[in-house]
C-alpha cells in the first residue's frame, strides 16, 4: 500500500507481541491506554480509590511507583482490595535505582518498568567529577545485574517495559553518545540485546523526552536502527508535558505525530493533573486517527523523518514587513481588515492575505496563490513565473506535502508552500491538528494562514501547537512531570501558582519537577529549575546549577521568582 495515500491511519508497523495479564500489546493489537497513579504506593484506600477511577473512564493499564520495600508490600494488600472489588486491570511497577526491588516486584505486578539510566549504572544526576566510568565495564555490569529479574520475569511470565527516559541516562551512555536521542536508542538497543541473549523477548521500550520533537527523533531512530521482522512493541509517551491544553497539545506533537506513520502499541499521556484527566484526551487522539488496530504491516520511508527537523528551504518571497520562504521562521497570516479574537497569548500576525474574486493574493505580491483543494492532487500545468506561492487547503495536508515534496521537488522548490488553518467546522477535529503537528515537526510548510472566522480557543490551540513544534516561541515554556507516589509537594498546585505568576515571560523555560528521578536530567535545558528534594523541600536551579537547596515548599515559589529576577531575566507583566 502507498503509504502517502489518505487515509494515513490504517497503517501499522508489526512489532512483536507481548502478554500483559489478560492484555496484549503489539502485533497489530489495538492501541493500548495506560496511566500512573498519583498516588503514595503505601495509602491502600487512596490507592484503591485512584485505580477504580481510571478503571471507570477506561485505562487500560496502571503503573504503580516503587521506591521502597514499604511500598511494595503495600502491594499485596492493594492486591487484594482489587479482588474484592472486581477491579482486574493489569498493573506495572515502576522501579528506579534498586534492582533488588524490581526483582521482587515480579511477583507482584503483571509489568515491571525499570529505567536503564539506573538499574546498575550512575545516572547523570548522580554524575561524580572526575569519575572516568569504563564503557565495557559498565556494560558488564548491567549484564550481571539483570540476571535475577530475567529470571524472575520468566518465572512469573511477567512482561517488561525498558523505559528510557531523555533526562535520566546513564553517565556511561552520556560520556559516549551525549544528551541526544542517539543516546536514547543506544541505551535501549544494549538493555534489548542483553535481555534477548538470555532468552527473554517479552519487552515494551519506550523513548520519552519533555521535547515532543526529540520523542519523534528518538523513535524513528529506534525503527531505522532495528530489524523489521521482529521490532519490539512500542510504548509512546511526552514526559514532563505539563497541564491544561497546552499539556495536551504537547502529548499530540509527540505521539500523534508518530501513530500517523503506524508507529505505537501503548500510550500514556502524562498530565500534571489527576491522572483520570489523562484517558479522555488519549482516547479522543486514537478516535480522531481511526482505527488503529488493522494488522497490515507499514512500510513508510517516513519512519526516517524527522530526523533533523529542519525546514525545507523553498525559495522565498519578500513582503513589504516580512520574507516568507527559505530558512526564515514560519509566518502567520491573516485575512486583511480582519480583526482576530483576543487571546491570552500576545502576538502579532506577520502579514495578510486578501482575496479577488475568489483570487487569493499574499500581502503586497501581484501573482496570486496557487491553490490545492483536491486531496493527492498534484498541480498540473503549474508554472512558478505565474505564481507567488502555493497554498495546500485540503482536508489532508500532510499526505498532500509529502507527495510534492516527493515527486514535485523541484517545481515546488521555486515559491513559498503553505497551509490554511480550518475554520470552525466539521472538518476541524484532533487529526487535522495532528497532521498539522507533523507538518510543523517535518518542516513541511512555510506560512500559515488564519482564517477569519476563527474563535478565541481555536486560534489558542494553533498557537500552541507552533510553541510545541518550536515552528514559534510565544509563550513561557513549562516542562512539569506528572504527580505520581514519588511526588515530594503538591505538584498541580504548584504548578498553577508559578504558571500565573511567570506566563507572561515569552521564551523562558521552566522546569517543574516533583523528585529527583528525571527531575534535574528532563529539564537540562531550562533556564530555572524547581525540584523536590525532600518532603515539603525544594531545591532551585539556575540552568544545570543547583544554586540553592532545601528550600522550605512555603517559600519555595517566591524564591524561584527571586532567582529569575536576579539572574536578569524577569520583565513587568
Amino acid at each position: 500500500m502507498d503509504t502517502l495515500n489518505y487515509p494515513l491511519q490504517y497503517r501499522r508497523l508489526i512489532t512483536r507481541q507481548v502478554k500483559i495479564g489478560r492484555l496484549l500489546i503489539g502485533a497489530g493489537s489495538p492501541v493500548l491506554i495506560q496511566s500512573m497513579l498519583t498516588t503514595a504506593t503505601d495509602k491502600v484506600q487512596e490507592c484503591i480509590e485512584e485505580i477504580s477511577a481510571l478503571h471507570q473512564v477506561g485505562c487500560e493499564l496502571i503503573r504503580l511507583t516503587i521506591p521502597t520495600r514499604k511500598s511494595l508490600d503495600s502491594v499485596v494488600h492493594i492486591r487484594n482490595r482489587m479482588k474484592e472489588e472486581g477491579l482486574t486491570v493489569p498493573l506495572v511497577a515502576d522501579v528506579h535505582f534498586s534492582p533488588k526491588l524490581a526483582v521482587d516486584a515480579c511477583e507482584l505486578f503483571e509489568k515491571v518498568r525499570i529505567n536503564p539510566g539506573n538499574f546498575s549504572d550512575s545516572s547523570r544526576s548522580e554524575k561524580q567529577q572526575g569519575d572516568g566510568i569504563c564503557f565495557k565495564e559498565g556494560h558488564d555490569k548491567l549484564r550481571e545485574a539483570i540476571q535475577p529479574l530475567i529470571k524472575n520475569l520468566k518465572k512469573y511470565q511477567r512482561a517488561l517495559r525498558i523505559g528510557v527516559n531523555h533526562g535520566s541516562l546513564s553517565h556511561r551512555m552520556m560520556e559516549r553518545y551525549g544528551d541526544s536521542p542517539s543516546g536514547m536508542i543506544q541505551s535501549a538497543l544494549e538493555m534489548i540485546d542483553l535481555f534477548e541473549d538470555q532468552g527473554f523477548k517479552d519487552m515494551v521500550v519506550s523513548l520519552k523526552s519533555s521535547n515532543p520533537l526529540v520523542v519523534q527523533k528518538a523513535y524513528r531512530l529506534l525503527i531505522e536502527k532495528s530489524p523489521k521482522k521482529d521490532m519490539v512493541a512500542l510504548h509512546l509517551g511526552v514526559t514532563e508535558a505539563g497541564n491544561g491544553s497546552m499539556g495536551r497539545i504537547k502529548s499530540l506533537v509527540g505521539i500523534g505525530a508518530l501513530l500517523l506513520d503506524g508507529i505505537g502499541d501503548t500510550i500514556r499521556v502524562s498530565l500534571t493533573e489527576p491522572s483520570t484527566n489523562e484517558i479522555p484526551f488519549a482516547k479522543s487522539l486514537l478516535k480522531s486517527l481511526g482505527d488503529l488496530s488493522g494488522s497490515e504491516e507499514c512500510s513508510s520511508e517516513f519512519w526516517k523523518r524527522p530526523l533533523n527537523h529542519q525546514r525545507v528551504e523553498n525559495l522565498s518571497q519578500d513582503l513589504t514587513q516580512t520574507e516568507i520562504g527559505a530558512s526564515t521562521p514560519i509566518k502567520l497570516g491573516t485575512q486583511k481588515d480582519v480583526a482576530l479574537p483576543e487571546t491570552d497569548i500576545k502576538f502579532n500576525p506577520d502579514f495578510s492575505y486578501s482575496f479577488d474574486s475568489d483570487t487569493l493574493y499574499l500581502e503586497d505580491l501581484s501573482k496570486p496563490v496557487f491553490r490545492v483543494t483536491k486531496e493527492d492532487s498534484v498541480p498540473t500545468g503549474f508554472v512558478p513565473d505565474q505564481y507567488s506561492a502555493i497554498l495546500i487547503d485540503t482536508t489532508n495536508p500532510l499526505a498532500t506535502l509529502r507527495e510534492y515534496y516527493k515527486d514535485q521537488a523541484e517545481s515546488i522548490k521555486n515559491i513559498p508552500v503553505g497551509v490554511i488553518y480550518p475554520e470552525d467546522s466539521s472538518r476541524h477535529n484532533l487529526k487535522y491538528e495532528t497532521f498539522l503537528a507533523a507538518i510543523l515537526s517535518e518542516g513541511l510548510t512555510d506560512f500559515i494562514l488564519i482564517p477569519p472566522k476563527i474563535t478565541s480557543d481555536r486560534l489558542m490551540r494553533l498557537l500552541y501547537l507552533m510553541q510545541a513544534t518550536r515552528a514559534k516561541i510565544l509563550i513561557t515554556d513549562y516542562i512539569a512531570c506528572p504527580s505520581c507516589g514519588r511526588t515530594l509537594f503538591d505538584l498541580i498546585d504548584t504548578t498553577e501558582k508559578i504558571k500565573s505568576r511567570t506566563k507572561h515571560l515569552k521564551g523562558l523555560k521552566i522546569g517543574i519537577m516533583g523528585c529527583i528521578v528525571n527531575g534535574p536530567g528532563e529539564m537540562a535545558d531550562a533556564d530555572f529549575g524547581y525540584v523536590g528534594s525532600g518532603p515539603g523541600k525544594i531545591d532551585l536551579y539556575y540552568g544545570q546549577e543547583r544554586v540553592c537547596r532545601g528550600i522550605d515548599e512555603k517559600n519555595a515559589v517566591g524564591a524561584l521568582i527571586d532567582l529569575i529576577k536576579e539572574k536578569g531575566r524577569w520583565v513587568p507583566e
